[in-house]
């Protein structure tokens, strides 16, 4: 209970800054929508990391992400079987 009185502020302010966060479910881009300032930003990007290096950390940061969820819950399900530490 002291925990959660702790912890209560905490999630008001967290779940207050979500909440600011704009609503971008509405935006299609293949409906005519203009994203070609966030496609300037990324060229800047890609003028200092090469597209291969870009594609490569993006494909070792997913599959690493992948991996510890995947033993995640492999190490959930071992430990509900009882007995087993």
């Amino acid at each position: 209970m002291l925990v959660e009185l702790v912890m209560t502020p905490i999630f008001v302010l967290l779940g207050w800054i979500v909440e600011m966060l704009p609503d971008m479910s509405h935006i299609d881009p293949l409906a005519g929508q203009d994203i070609s300032g966030f496609l300037q930003i990324l060229a800047y990007g890609f003028y200092v990391f090469p597209f291969s290096l870009f594609l490569a950390f993006i494909a070792n940061v997913t599959f690493w992400l992948t991996a510890q969820m995947g033993w995640a819950i492999i190490e959930w399900a071992y430990k509900k079987l009882p007995g087993v530490n």
